[in-house]
């Protein structure tokens, strides 16, 4: 459960979510994971330091090599969940839940727009087209918990698909949800 405002700030960072992502199956140096991502070492070097300042990541082990010293990471959870009392701020409040919802928007909106572009340009099939549904539903307490419990399963089965070991036939897809009630109308 993530209980800082600190920490939820990282987790819209899409690099940062990427790196977890790395660190997530098993433990790894940052040099190890660059090499996954196509990436020069020392580029991830801050990502991965505050993400492990955060308590996102966890230093596991330290081996000598070669007259320095491998860090191996990995992550605290397999599934980061945001504290939903870190959303009980005050718009403009010093906290900031605001600008974290905001990026995070921000960040979706771009991604999905490129993959729009990209569609448009012939580089998308219909069926890679996103697939976005902004719903409203109504339900007794029962039946809302039940749906929150199937959206809960189906998050740990994305969640058992994002491993590093990437081959030739798989494809990366990314998504965002947002299960909240509804304010009451004034």
């Amino acid at each position: 459960m993530v209980s800082r405002l600190e920490q939820a700030k990282l987790l819209t960072d899409p690099f940062k979510l990427k790196l977890l992502e790395r660190f997530a199956r098993a433990p790894a140096t940052t040099k190890q994971v660059a090499d996954r991502m196509g990436e020069k070492a020392p580029r991830l070097y801050r990502h991965v330091e505050a993400l492990a300042e955060e308590g996102l990541l966890e230093l596991v082990e330290e081996k000598p090599k070669r007259g320095t010293v491998e860090r191996y990471y990995r992550t605290v959870a397999e599934r980061f969940e945001v504290d939903p009392d870190l959303f009980n701020a005050v718009p403009g409040g010093e906290d900031g839940a605001f600008d974290m919802v905001r990026s995070l928007l921000r960040e979706t909106e771009s991604d999905l727009l490129r993959v729009l572009d990209l569609h448009r340009e012939g580089e998308h099939s219909a069926d890679e087209l996103p697939v976005v549904l902004r719903f409203s539903l109504r339900g007794t307490p029962e039946q809302i918990q039940a749906m929150r419990t199937k959206l809960e399963d189906w998050l740990q089965d994305c969640t058992a698909l994002c491993g590093d070991d990437a081959s030739d036939d798989q494809e990366a897809w990314s998504g965002m949800l947002a299960f909240y009630r509804q304010p009451d109308e004034d």
